[in-house]
């Protein structure tokens, strides 16, 4: 941080900047007074504080976590669904084991190498997509920053020639996680739906007669559980797994900031970064708790 030709009293200051003068639980108490003062420290590598670093490249993993995981929920999930609900032909069954392969297959795909093969099919060949250059077009201005997605904050404006770059930069990196990591919480729902066909409320709710679309929804109700607790993890994990598919499309995130971070050594950061993803898989463990006792009856129940 000093450079190679720091003298002493500098180290010494530096030392002292970072608290790094005392006995290590004094610097343990003297890190915590800070962590609850909104300090995480300096960056040594672009000199800013990591709070700063981190408020301006998280929006951007999240913007892709979120919608990747919508993706998942409103296309690929009802699809899978639809698929083994109860009743249906020989079509319906083809297609159901199709999905079913396509979510114990998909886990086996490396994120970075879908996202190469993407960007060369639909970028250098097709001509289709934008360039993997970041989050938006180079000639395009940011639009102004809300919450540090520019898709949203771009709708949130009106700014559509941004919102148009935004979202054509999106297609693809959202596309290669649904794709890859959609597949476990797809998986999850499949086999939690077969299981749940063969109980017995369903047997019976068959010899009553009920439409399909009946049985359906008691198999969807209790399939939901399962895929928010897996929803969770997926969420947790992709907060820094996502940093290859950040990587290949240039996208400045956090994944991207953490591996900068330990390449570098950039101590403070390694720290802030840790600090926050475990912050923000409480969060989400949280969330999906709250969740739970609004989809899960038996959770009311004991209450």
């Amino acid at each position: 941080m000093g450079g190679p030709l720091v003298s002493e009293e500098g180290l010494e200051l530096i030392r002292q900047k970072m608290g790094l003068t005392g006995p290590l639980p004094v610097q343990f108490v003297t890190y915590i007074k800070n962590v609850f003062q909104g300090n995480l420290g300096d960056s040594w590598y672009t000199g800013n504080p990591v709070l700063t670093d981190v408020a301006m490249r998280l929006p951007a993993t999240l913007e892709l976590i979120i919608l990747a995981l919508l993706v998942t929920f409103f296309i690929l999930l009802p699809l899978g669904l639809k698929s083994v609900s109860p009743g249906g032909g020989l079509g319906k069954r083809i297609a159901g084991r199709a999905l079913f392969g396509y979510g114990m297959a998909a886990g086996a795909f490396p994120d970075f190498w879908l996202s190469l093969l993407m960007v060369f099919v639909f970028y250098a060949v097709l001509g289709w997509a934008p360039s993997p250059t970041g989050q938006m077009d180079i000639s395009v201005l940011a639009p102004a920053r809300i919450g540090g997605m520019y898709l949203f904050d771009s709708l949130l404006t009106g700014n559509w020639v941004a919102f148009k770059s935004s979202l054509s930069h999106l297609v693809l990196p959202v596309f290669v996680l649904a794709f890859v990591y959609g597949g476990a919480i797809l998986k999850v729902a499949l086999v939690q739906s077969a299981s749940t066909q063969k109980t017995q409320f369903i047997s019976f709710a068959k010899v009553c007669a009920l439409p399909v679309t009946t049985l359906q929804s008691y198999v969807n109700k209790a399939v939901y559980p399962s895929v928010a607790a897996i929803s969770a993890i997926i969420f947790g994990f992709l907060i820094g797994g996502a940093v290859l598919v950040e990587s290949v499309f240039s996208w400045g995130g956090f994944g991207q900031y953490a591996v900068q971070a330990v390449v570098r050594s950039d101590f403070a950061a390694i720290q802030g970064v840790v600090l926050i993803s475990a912050i923000l898989n409480l969060v989400i463990y949280f969330v999906v708790d709250i969740v739970y006792l609004r989809i899960d009856p038996r959770i009311k129940s004991i209450g």
